[in-house]
């Protein structure tokens, strides 16, 4: 009698076979994998190797000063990381500080040193001329202060009598003729004409120096008006310049200058104080009129 599983089918029975398979009992048992045999990767071109060079001969001196570098770098670092940025700043800064604080110092000494030398230049000085050793003793001699210029009719005042009389024999010489003349109580300008029929620009100071500017012009000048020497009269500018100012109510000192001019061939003079304020006279001096 057959037997039956669970499922009602029939112990031993093939239920394939219908279906053209092959009988359970006959089926081969599977067969396990292969495992899979890696294939080799195609070479890298960095991987690819020629024969190894020679090590150079100071190998072990490089290694050692690289090693050398590395532990200072490391030194460097931690040494950075242990202080931190504030703190390096302060530091960076105080060295600055301290920097310009020796610049200074050394200026100063330099400075210093300069005028020890000159103080002991001077000291030298003295007691080589007879001085006391160390002992810098000021000069006895005051200087000389400057000389104002003249003004008015002052006794150093061109315009005086005197003066002028003495500045003429500076300016009369057998070869010149006077054309121009400026009178001031500082200096007097004078333009002179030569037996040549050149020009020649002089000016005489208080004290009688006479200064020439420049050399002579060229001829062709000969037909200048003149101004003879023999008409000036050294006494006329003073007596102007006095009878000026008290026609025009202002002090003497006031005075510029004075200039002489022919008309006619007749000698006049001109007396010019500030303010644009003058007064004509004739050969002699004596006021003829105010202006304005």
């Amino acid at each position: 009698m057959p037997k039956y599983d669970a499922f009602g089918r029939e112990i031993g029975e093939d239920t394939l076979e219908g279906l053209g398979g092959t009988p359970y009992a006959t089926r081969r048992p599977a067969e396990p994998p292969r495992a899979a045999v890696p294939r080799p990767e195609p070479p890298r071109a960095g991987d690819v190797r020629g024969p190894e060079a020679p090590a150079p001969p100071d190998a072990p001196a490089r290694q050692a000063l690289a090693a050398q570098l590395r532990n200072a770098m490391a030194q460097a670092e931690a040494a950075r990381s242990a202080a931190g940025p504030p703190s390096g700043l302060v530091v960076r800064r105080s060295t600055a500080r301290r920097g310009c604080l020796v610049a200074l110092a050394l200026v100063f000494a330099m400075a210093g040193l300069v005028v020890a030398g000159g103080v002991l230049l001077v000291g030298s000085v003295g007691t080589d001329s007879g001085g006391t050793s160390g002992v810098l003793r000021a000069p006895t001699e005051k200087q000389a202060k400057p000389t104002a210029p003249p003004r008015g009719l002052g006794p150093r005042s061109l315009a005086r009598r005197a003066n002028f009389a003495a500045a003429l024999r500076k300016l009369r010489g057998g070869e010149l003729r006077l054309t121009d003349l400026r009178l001031a109580p500082e200096r007097i300008d004078a333009t002179l004409l030569t037996r040549g029929g050149r020009l020649r620009h002089v000016q005489v100071q208080p004290g009688g120096a006479l200064e020439r500017f420049g050399p002579d012009s060229g001829p062709g000048f000969d037909s200048s008006s003149t101004i003879p020497f023999a008409r000036l009269r050294p006494g006329a500018p003073e007596r102007l310049a006095r009878q000026g100012a008290a026609k025009l109510h202002v002090p003497v000192s006031t005075l510029q200058y004075l200039v002489p001019s022919v008309f006619s061939g007749t000698v006049t003079w001109a007396a010019y104080f500030k303010h644009a304020r003058y007064v004509i006279g004739d050969a002699a001096g004596r006021w003829q009129r105010s202006y304005p």
